[in-house]
């Protein structure tokens, strides 16, 4: 995953530092996407992984630095479903729809369309109150995906919900993003979700946050059990760093991008040697 700023990603931010008051969460940040993948930021709280997604959708703006999002089309799911109580489930939907221009028997359309792929085509005339949390919750990711974004913002959606509910979620948003191809970037605190979901993994660690592992998740590497344990315990070392291994990341991480701390990988490299994964960029100190 070595980057090259001579190609366009479909968006990028450099050297950005945001101050809230006193408390500096990011500084000199950068980070970058390419077209349709799927990335998942995981850290623990207040290492500015929701301040990120702020920055790309333009609620947010930086102290210095710069955030350039080239989507035309840019969706954002939130913690909870946020759904306009006055309008019917079909209408919630359809909100979205009324910027791309279009008729309304097109816009009808599309909703019913997107209703059925959601499970919710018997309740398009209820309204939020009348639906449990996780039905709020698909008609939210719904409404996200009906508008067909180049760039879908993702803040701990499954957050409340039980393993069971959360795991038809997951399927849900994995079924959603093979018929709608677009750049995501979801926050998450669950390894095993953003193993599941991701084809790319960044840990955000400190305040102010800086990247300490970018890693890239194959299709084996979600298949087989056996890696799957290696790349959670290679997540867990970045998320819970000790400050003189995090020192190390970003004295070495500079000279050698694939430098990691001995004490972050004891056992964890023989082990993904013999399931044939690499952490393309390994773990390194924010560029």
């Amino acid at each position: 995953m070595k980057e090259t700023w001579g190609e366009l990603p479909l968006f990028e931010m450099r050297n950005v530092t945001v101050d809230f008051g006193p408390l500096r969460v990011l500084e000199n940040f950068t980070l970058r996407g390419e077209p349709n993948c799927f990335l998942c930021l995981l850290g623990t709280s207040g290492v500015g992984k929701t301040t990120i997604l702020n920055l790309f959708a333009g609620t947010l703006k930086p102290f210095c630095g710069s955030v350039v999002s080239r989507a035309r089309r840019l969706a954002y799911v939130f913690q909870e479903p946020r759904l306009l109580p006055w309008m019917t489930v079909e209408k919630n939907m359809e909100v979205g729809l009324y910027r791309l221009g279009g008729d309304k028997r097109r816009r009808e359309e599309m909703v019913r369309q997107m209703l059925q792929k959601i499970g919710l085509e018997r309740f398009a005339g209820y309204y939020p109150e009348q639906l449990s949390g996780g039905m709020k919750q698909r008609v939210s990711i719904g409404r996200a995906y009906v508008i067909q974004p180049d760039l879908l913002l993702l803040d701990e959606p499954f957050t409340g919900l039980d393993e069971a509910l959360k795991t038809s979620m997951q399927d849900l948003l994995q079924m959603l993003s093979g018929w709608h191809r677009c750049t995501t970037i979801m926050v998450t605190h669950d390894i095993r979700e953003a193993i599941k979901l991701g084809d790319r993994i960044i840990v955000i660690h400190g305040r102010p946050g800086r990247i300490v592992l970018d890693m890239a998740v194959s299709r084996k590497g979600k298949e087989d059990p056996a890696v799957r344990g290696v790349l959670e315990k290679q997540i867990l070392s970045a998320l819970y760093l000790t400050e003189s291994n995090l020192k190390a990341v970003e004295i070495h991480g500079k000279e050698n991008p694939h430098f990691f701390p001995e004490a972050v990988t004891t056992g964890a490299a023989s082990a993904a040697g013999a399931a044939s994964v690499a952490w393309p960029g390994g773990m390194r100190g924010n560029r």
